[in-house]
């Protein structure tokens, strides 16, 4: 039975539990991470860095922290997202890429479960781009799950270059996403 009282403490715990999660994201400390040789910029956790690795042949981002390095540790191979950067304009990168198929204006691509995939148009102040979400696989220490992971893509253009971030099968959170959207800008 719901009394007055009770729906006062849900109130209050309901408002309690937004407040937290809006501090908590407010709480993220962010860094810019600039790129001169292609000329961008965009702000990431100050827990994370993003540097060359010549395992995976390219920029990765990777955690700094402990609790963050056993977030991504077991099934994310230590890697919170891939960066490939092209010399080429949205069009003809995702062409190259050939997973993509544009219909009109809206990009579709496939992933384990589904043969089409919409992507979402994105635009900045400098850059206009894509970003979709697949279910992808994941290797993990008890080993390779298909289906088990979330990756993202994001790709960013000015035209002349384009960047694009894919998560390693854990999605950004969305305070982490919108911060990395809002923040991105190509400059001369």
């Amino acid at each position: 039975m719901t009394t007055p009282r009770n729906r006062l403490f849900l109130l209050l715990l309901t408002i309690s539990l937004f407040c937290r999660g809006i501090l908590n994201a407010q709480s993220i400390q962010f860094k810019k991470y600039v790129n001169q040789e292609y000329h961008f910029s965009f702000d990431i956790p100050s827990y994370w860095t993003i540097r060359f690795s010549k395992d995976q042949g390219g920029l990765i981002c990777v955690p700094l922290t402990k609790k963050e390095k056993e977030k991504y540790r077991d099934c994310f191979e230590g890697i919170v997202f891939r960066m490939e950067l092209f010399n080429a304009n949205l069009d003809s990168t995702l062409a190259a890429e050939g997973a993509y198929t544009k219909v009109g204006d809206t990009y579709y691509t496939t992933d384990r479960t589904y043969d089409s995939v919409k992507s979402k148009n994105i635009k900045g102040s400098s850059w206009k781009g894509i970003y979709h979400d697949n279910v992808c696989g994941i290797t993990c220490a008890n080993g390779f799950h298909a289906v088990a992971g979330q990756c993202e893509f994001i790709y960013f253009s000015n035209g002349k270059a384009t960047v694009c971030i894919n998560t390693n099968g854990r999605e950004f959170d969305d305070a982490v996403l919108k911060k990395l959207l809002n923040s991105f800008r190509f400059y001369q």
